[in-house]
């Protein structure tokens, strides 16, 4: 099911949409003084790598809902019947290209974005960010060079986590470069080795989730505020992305063993 829904990000979202001001994505600069009853918001720290003088993203994936998945297909199969005459009669053989094959761009809401990297609520080695999202369950799904599209995703391995309505959902520190060398950014896998530039940069994510220790802004003290509760996310196609890559591992959560994405907190494969 999870892959199922993971693929929707292309039936939904065929262009990565910018968290500013898009499809009820929103980066705070200013801390609000209540919270929206209706949307989550997600607070989190990030380094600030470049690739040249471009910023290198986060990019959030939101599960659609069963709702969402419906209109897309009622959208995809009018737009498919309005389009099979001149399918037809392109087709060399006679026979048009299945729905499944058929090429559609979906104008509907998009489910997908990523993070602007100048929108921010704190400066600092590590910027923090506070970004007003749709309530539902979110991948970390990779990351973009400038929000231009999805540079790399974490196809090989990932986390997803709930946003609850009304409250802040404390994800911790998100780190992200080029991984092709080893990087002065901590916490990445910097072993594809030297040659993979050769064939362009490749870029990797990790995330360290929130201890107690954690600081966290005092303009948002008042706040309601819970701790992002993480589960593994495995395999899954994402044919759009530019080059395919892994979350670095998170101790007690995710974990890999021989290319099998593996949930530490059961021991078993994740799905």
């Amino acid at each position: 099911m999870i892959r199922l829904l993971l693929a929707c990000l292309l039936v939904l979202a065929p262009g990565i949409a910018l968290a500013k001001g898009g499809d009820g994505v929103l980066n705070h600069k200013v801390a609000p003084t209540a919270l929206d009853p209706a949307k989550a918001y997600l607070l989190f720290r990030s380094s600030t790598a470049k690739s040249g003088m471009i910023n290198i993203e986060h990019i959030f994936l939101r599960i659609p809902t069963e709702a969402e998945v419906a209109a897309y297909r009622s959208a995809k199969e009018a737009a498919y019947a309005a389009d099979l005459p001149k399918l037809t009669k392109k087709a060399k053989d006679g026979k048009p290209p299945a729905i499944d094959e058929y090429a559609f761009t979906y104008d509907g809401p998009v489910n997908a974005f990523a993070v602007d990297a100048g929108d921010f609520l704190e400066d600092g080695a590590m910027r923090t960010f506070l970004v007003e999202v749709p309530v539902g369950t979110y991948i970390l799904y990779g990351v973009s060079v400038g929000g231009r599209g999805i540079t790399t995703c974490n196809c090989l391995g990932t986390v997803k986590f709930a946003a609850r309505a009304g409250v802040i959902t404390e994800m911790g520190s998100l780190f992200a470069d080029k991984v092709h060398k080893e990087s002065p950014i901590p916490h990445l896998e910097d072993n594809l080795g030297p040659s993979m530039f050769a064939y362009g940069f490749t870029l990797g994510q990790a995330l360290v989730p929130p201890t107690d220790a954690l600081i966290r802004p005092v303009s948002l003290a008042a706040l309601p505020l819970e701790i992002a509760d993480y589960h593994a996310v495995g395999l899954f196609p994402e044919p759009g992305a530019d080059w395919i890559n892994r979350l670095a591992p998170v101790p007690g959560i995710l974990g890999y063993e021989r290319g099998r994405v593996i949930d530490l907190r059961t021991g078993k494969p994740a799905e």
